[in-house]
């Protein structure tokens, strides 16, 4: 079994205790590549912003904060509700938002930033 990878295992049996058959699920996850177009963010969502690669357990899912802010930065480049929301999933390549790891939205966030920040130089 690899890290990635876990086994569920259920049994069927009669009213009796009797076992019927046994069912033995694999489960593996996928990474993905997670880049918005035109960032430097990270490809996968195991690899740090500086290029490190992170510990073999997994990452925790986006905050409910992260998750707020980055519609709030959506907001201010006029990206509003299910607009905002169709913008990330498409940016982050998921069907929900909720498949979306907290190292990955950090990464997002902190390039959304710096964007922001040199399209404000730019105007001074």
């Amino acid at each position: 079994m690899t890290p990635n990878q876990k086994i569920y295992r259920c049994t069927v049996t009669t009213l009796d205790g009797q076992p019927l058959f046994l069912l033995l699920i694999t489960r593996e996850r996928m990474e993905s590549a997670i880049a918005p177009e035109g960032s430097t963010v990270g490809a996968t969502p195991s690899t740090s912003p500086n290029g490190s690669v992170n510990r073999n357990d997994v990452d925790p899912r986006m905050t409910e904060p992260q998750k707020r802010y980055l519609f709030r930065l959506l907001a201010q480049q006029g990206i509003d509700g299910k607009n905002a929301e169709a913008h990330l999933k498409k940016t982050f390549q998921v069907a929900t938002l909720r498949e979306v790891s907290k190292t990955t939205a950090s990464q997002l966030i902190e390039q959304m930033v710096a964007n922001q920040k040199e399209a404000g130089h730019e105007r001074a």
